[in-house]
């Protein structure tokens, strides 16, 4: 899948939000011929564009599921490297939706939590949890014989307490009375913190989120309770909260959503690199007696958006029908959709797995006996003689056709082999690791372990791609756990970004049939006679503006994102650097100095007959040769000065050639603009409007051609330019005030006498001339990205004043009549928001294709 096409329908989402954002809220209030049917059609416009924004720029979604109790914190915990890292309860009631967000860390070090963010029901969400949990419940007193009256018109205060109450008092029924309890902690805590908290979110410290997220069990002995024994409700919070206390956060858990976390883990734990395409969402363990009817329609609802999902099952109890009720439940929420393709199956505590039954370990130490090394092994023979582990496997396969995606896990033994890789890196609180370390504690599993290692390599053995025998050679090396990490990320780079992308186009899809309900409801209002079009001029000129908008937009998003370019495509920098190098390899003094190098060494002769006649100037020796560092020096300012000439003409063309780019790409709206705009046209619009209709006027004249941008840009940075200093720049010793004398080279006359002949002069000579290029390379380096982010910074300016103006110039109806030609006729005058609604519907993601 081609990031691009996220990206495409997230500006296809953003596009219609910004135009809905234009609309009044509700416009049948806008004249009494718009019918109520539009109002409710925005809404739903709206939230269909927002789910294509969310999940355009959202991670892969991992869902994590399973039975109550089958250790699927425990296994969350083995993955990030710390055992009880996950603030939870075991409460079966109380269960809480959890996103784990992974950031990865350099070295080995133990894991760590940052923050934490919750995230509490809309106030709607309020009402759909409400509804699906007065549904179960009537379902429930219908299954013990009841009559319930109708939930379809009952308030959320008294009458649902009353409610519950008729139904608490006409039976005992256990599964009953559980849901009815739920009800009326979840419609209390709303009546007393609902005003308050709905549809907020708040950071929160491990200390709060550990303490408020343990919750006090409730009576189980809930037959032998009155109803006037459930807990009351609270006093009503009266406004947000600036923090959330542990108590607070315990009072208000029913109306929790969703818990956020960042962990923070080592790369030599989980090399996470990618992290940021996935999240691993932790759902409530479903399944317990008195499972929560809120947990389970927070999964519900999570779910839909779920591009994976980790079922774990319990391989303490193989064959439970409970993981088979998650599934139809799963299927259930995605209709028409084969969730296998989706699903990573994991086989938790599968140490515990219950041998007894079958003779303890007796059978699986016959399979792997060392006297039968050499008869072959099948996986049909370990499944006869271990029915237990057929079914646990058969189990695993109903979830998946693909037998590679299954895993037979013990978080434990992952835990304690990373617990034995270091002792600075823990893998638990101190109260876990004392029990990893109490003694017999990893005995059983330990030893299981190893056997179930040996009957892998007999499986493999005789067949090397037996799937059982890689399954059990997994879960022999660490408890399976690193087999499931990698499994996740293959996953989500093979199947999970596609599947997001399928998700985003589906939402995408709803999206586009809300805009085709939309064309409905307005090609009725133009039934009624109210129009809804415009002069074609009118039309034309809006469409420009849009497109300039949009094209300006996304200039302004990519501003920054590379460095100035020439024409030919080539980083201004890169072009300076070149130049430089090639002057300064190109002084005269290089050639001087190599041509006196024999092997090696430089010696400077007296120049005697001919020669010394015709060339000495009084001197003894040729100065012309450079013995000092100051000698460099009047080449090294003059290269520098020219180079600085160089750059600025370089920068000055970049800027030109990108404005020039920039005005190719609007090239149709920028002719069609000045054929109907001129500058004498402002004082007409003042005299006819007001100074800010002029404003914008001189705004969009000015912003519909950016050639017209540059002479300011360049003005700007040129005024602002500061020269750039040879002195400063030069890497040698040079004489000054502080300082008598510069460095002095060793084949100066002075310096020459008594060295050694073996002296590679020629060597120094290389390193002396790289030394001054990589200086002057730095810092012309530095003076064009600093240039280059002044021009980022002037074009920011510029665009900062003329996309606003666009944005507002499109709601000025009368202003835009005027431009597009004062004298054309129209019928009635349409309002602005109705235009813009008649624009959304022929908006479609194929028009942000690049």
């Amino acid at each position: 899948m081609e990031p691009g096409k996220l990206e495409c329908f997230k500006e296809y989402g953003e596009f219609i939000l910004q135009k809905i954002d234009s609309v009044p809220a509700y416009p049948s209030q806008q004249a009494d011929w718009v019918p109520a049917s539009l109002d409710d059609c925005l809404v739903r416009l709206r939230e269909t564009a927002q789910k294509t924004v969310e999940l355009a720029t959202s991670a892969v979604k991992i869902g994590v599921m399973g039975e109550f109790s089958s250790g699927k914190t425990l296994l969350l915990g083995s993955l990030i490297g710390f055992a009880d890292a996950l603030p939870v309860s075991e409460n079966p009631t109380t269960g809480n939706i959890t996103a784990i967000h992974l950031i990865p860390q350099d070295g080995f070090s133990t894991t760590a939590l940052g923050n934490f963010t919750v995230e509490y029901l809309s106030h709607d969400g309020v009402d759909e949890c409400l509804g699906f949990m007065l549904s179960e419940a009537s379902q429930r007193a219908i299954a013990a014989g009841l009559t319930p009256r109708s939930v379809s018109n009952l308030d959320i205060g008294k009458d649902v307490i009353g409610w519950c109450e008729e139904l608490w008092n006409s039976s005992n029924n256990l599964e009953l009375r559980y849901l009815l309890r739920e009800l009326v902690l979840f419609v209390r805590a709303y009546h007393a913190y609902g005003e308050a908290l709905c549809g907020g979110r708040y950071q929160i410290d491990a200390t709060t989120a550990r303490e408020g997220l343990q919750l006090a069990e409730q009576p189980m002995a809930i037959q032998t309770l009155s109803f006037a024994d459930l807990p009351s409700g609270n006093i009503r919070l009266p406004s947000s909260p600036q923090r959330l206390a542990a108590k607070l956060l315990q009072n208000s858990f029913p109306l929790i959503r969703r818990i956020d976390i960042e962990v923070k883990i080592s790369r030599e734990i989980w090399d996470v690199t990618d992290a940021s395409e996935f999240v691993l969402l932790d759902f409530p363990g479903l399944g317990a007696a008195n499972s929560g009817a809120r947990d389970t329609f927070l999964s519900l609802r999570e779910l839909a958006e779920v591009q994976t999902i980790l079922v774990l099952l319990n391989g303490k109890s193989p064959g439970s029908d409970r993981a088979n009720k998650i599934f139809t439940m799963m299927q259930q929420q995605r209709p028409g959709q084969d969730l296998k393709d989706l699903i990573l199956v994991g086989v938790g505590r599968f140490d515990q797995l219950p041998l007894d039954s079958e003779g303890g370990e007796r059978e699986l130490d016959q399979l792997i006996d060392d006297t039968a090394a050499n008869i072959p092994l099948h996986e049909d023979t370990v499944f006869q003689k271990l029915k237990v582990l057929q079914t646990t496997i058969d189990g695993a396969n109903a979830f998946t056709t693909h037998k590679d995606r299954i895993v037979l896990l013990s978080p434990l033994l992952g835990l304690a082999e990373l617990a034995k890789r270091s002792t600075t890196v823990k893998a638990g609180s101190p109260e876990f690791l004392a029990n990893l370390d109490y003694p017999d504690y990893l005995e059983r599993s330990k030893r299981l372990q190893q056997k179930w290692g040996r009957l892998s390599e007999r499986l493999l053995e005789s067949n090397a791609r037996s799937h059982l025998g890689r399954q059990l050679g997994y879960f022999a090396q660490d408890g399976g756990i690193a087999k499931l990490r990698e499994l996740i990320q293959n996953h989500v780079a093979t199947h999970g970004l596609k599947q997001l992308h399928e998700d985003t186009r589906r939402a995408a899809d709803h999206l586009r049939q809300q805009q085709n309900i939309l064309e409905d409801i307005i090609a009725e209002i133009h039934e009624q006679g109210i129009p809804t079009g415009d002069s074609p001029a009118l039309i034309e000129l809006r469409t420009a503006i849009e497109n300039l908008d949009k094209t300006y937009r996304n200039f302004q998003k990519d501003l920054g994102k590379e460095p100035l370019k020439d024409r030919r495509g080539e980083v201004v920098s890169d072009v300076v650097k070149d130049e430089l190098t090639y002057k300064i390899i190109n002084w005269t003094q290089w050639t001087l100095l190599f041509n006196k190098a024999h092997n090696g060494a430089i010696a400077l002769t007296e120049s005697k007959g001919a020669a010394g006649k015709l060339f000495d100037r009084g001197n003894r020796v040729n100065t012309a040769i450079p013995t000092k560092s100051d000698d460099f020096y009047p080449a090294f300012a003059k290269t520098v000065a020219e180079l600085e000439e160089f750059a600025r003409d370089r920068i000055r063309q970049a800027v030109v050639d990108l404005l020039s780019k920039l005005s190719n790409q609007i090239a149709q709206e920028r002719d069609h603009l000045k054929t109907i705009l001129n500058p004498e046209m402002e004082q007409e619009i003042e005299a006819a409007f007001s100074g800010e209709e002029a404003d914008l006027f001189y705004k969009l004249l000015l912003g519909c051609d950016p050639n017209q941008w540059k002479e300011a840009i360049i003005s700007e940075i040129s005024s602002t330019d500061k020269a750039i200093s040879p002195e400063v720049m030069f890497p040698l010793a040079r004489q000054d005030e502080k300082h008598n004398i510069g460095q002095i080279f060793d084949w100066a006359p002075e310096r020459s006498q008594g060295l050694s002949r073996s002296t590679n002069h020629q060597l120094f000579v290389l390193r002396l001339r790289d030394e001054i290029t990589a200086s002057a390379s730095l810092h012309l380096v530095q003076y064009v990205s600093e240039v280059n982010q002044r021009v980022n910074a002037e074009l920011e300016g510029i665009l900062d004043q003329i996309v606003p103006t666009l944005q507002n110039i499109s709601k000025k109806e009368e202003l835009l009549r005027y431009l597009a030609g004062k004298d054309s006729p129209t019928a009635i005058a349409i309002p602005t928001w109705l235009q813009i609604l008649s624009q959304i519907t022929t908006i479609s993601h194929s028009d942000f294709s690049r």
